[in-house]
């Protein structure tokens, strides 16, 4: 098989295997939906920290024992629609009745705090930064969806999809407003958050840039055009961005890294000027060589190659096919990260595992993290390899 027939059949693959499994399983974070041998730990941050990454990083999937029941994830089904809305792996018939199932299944996911689209987690969330309950709605999962809209928005033609999608950059402008920055403004994470994390500022910004190309709004280009700004101001002399602009979370990974490119990709092309010099190329020249090595290995960090994180992967595969539609040779880099992924990550039934450490894989199959982030980027993937393109 050629690289396209090889990149086509793992697609499938993964494919089959999620909807064999109606696309719910498991969820690295989903540690706090425990149900047993978990009380000890609940009562403050830290032991909510330990009991969550024990759940993570455990060689031995932990979930049966402690009760936690396999369940869908928003930003997993908005990866999903998607991955149908781009399409191009199954006849179209098929396609757009398994894209009306995922877009159902995003519905039934929505919050219900809030009169406008927005989406959360089904469990609950506690990080070095802040706990939130399952069910509150964030930037990340919510910006998934939105974006998954507008694609199943320009696959079907159908207004309702553009006005969801239109009402979910609502939320954001309502409840997650801009705090104004050096550079410009951000995005918080949460509703009344104000950590300035890049990839979630960006993420957002490009749904109010796609939506604007379909509306001509123009409060939402100069949100975008501001929180763009604000991201670009803060690039690194290397090309990098960290994780956010605080102490304790000036990181650089491989996943929200490939966050950001692709914004800002979307927001070029959506004609957002401050997204129009050269950070992207500069970023990407940092992405590549610091975040990957030569045979498509995904590091983990900028300073650390472990674990193999099935994330950075598929957001390899897919940054890369993105920015490829600009700069050709980066389709080799596309091909080689996924190369990888096929070689080292995928299982004989299609899933691919969670993470490869030095001692130890973890081989669990989690839909949100490994299933629908690689069949989204190997949708991209294929298209890139199109012989037409």
């Amino acid at each position: 098989m050629n690289g396209r027939e090889q990149a086509l059949d793992s697609l499938l693959r993964v494919e089959r295997w999620g909807r064999a499994h109606g696309w719910s399983g498991s969820d690295p974070y989903d540690g706090l939906n425990a149900r047993r041998f978990d009380r000890l730990l609940r009562a403050r941050p830290f032991g909510r920290r330990i009991l969550t990454q024990v759940v993570r990083r455990s060689p031995v999937d932990l979930r049966p024992l402690l009760g936690i029941a396999p369940a869908r994830n928003a930003a997993a089904i908005a990866s999903v629609v998607s991955a149908y809305s781009l399409g191009g792996f199954a006849p179209d018939p098929e396609e757009r009745a398994r894209l009306a199932e995922a877009l159902d299944l995003l519905e039934r996911l929505r919050c219900s705090a809030f009169a406008e689209p927005c989406w959360g987690y089904h469990f609950d969330v506690q990080t070095r930064v802040f706990f939130y309950p399952r069910g509150a709605p964030n930037t990340i999962a919510t910006s998934f969806a939105g974006l998954a809209l507008l694609d199943a928005f320009e696959r079907t033609h159908e207004e309702a999809l553009l006005e969801q999608a239109r009402a979910t950059a609502e939320f954001f402008l309502r409840h997650v407003p801009q705090t104004r920055a050096a550079g410009g403004a951000f995005f918080g994470y949460l509703v009344g958050d104000r950590t300035p994390i890049h990839n979630a500022n960006v993420l957002v910004c490009a749904l109010l840039a796609r939506l604007h190309v379909h509306t001509g709004e123009s409060e939402l280009r100069e949100a975008a055009e501001t929180g763009v700004a604000y991201t670009i101001h803060h690039q690194r002399d290397d090309g990098s961005w960290p994780y956010a602009e605080r102490p304790g979370l000036l990181w650089v990974d491989g996943y929200h890294t490939g966050y950001v490119l692709d914004s800002l990709l979307a927001c070029r092309d959506a004609g957002i000027d401050a997204a129009g010099g050269a950070a992207i190329g500069h970023g990407l020249d940092y992405y590549r060589a610091a975040l990957f090595l030569e045979d498509g290995t995904a590091k983990y960090s900028s300073t650390s190659l472990h674990p193999i994180d099935i994330q950075c992967v598929a957001q390899g595969i897919q940054t890369f096919a993105l920015a490829s539609r600009s700069q050709d040779a980066l389709i080799g880099h596309a091909c080689r990260v996924f190369e990888f992924a096929r070689r080292r990550m995928q299982r004989r039934d299609g899933a691919f595992v969670y993470q490869r450490d030095r001692l130890w894989t973890v081989r669990t199959p989690h839909v949100r993290w490994a299933a629908g982030p690689m069949l989204l980027a190997l949708t991209h993937l294929l298209h890139a390899l199109e012989p037409s393109r």
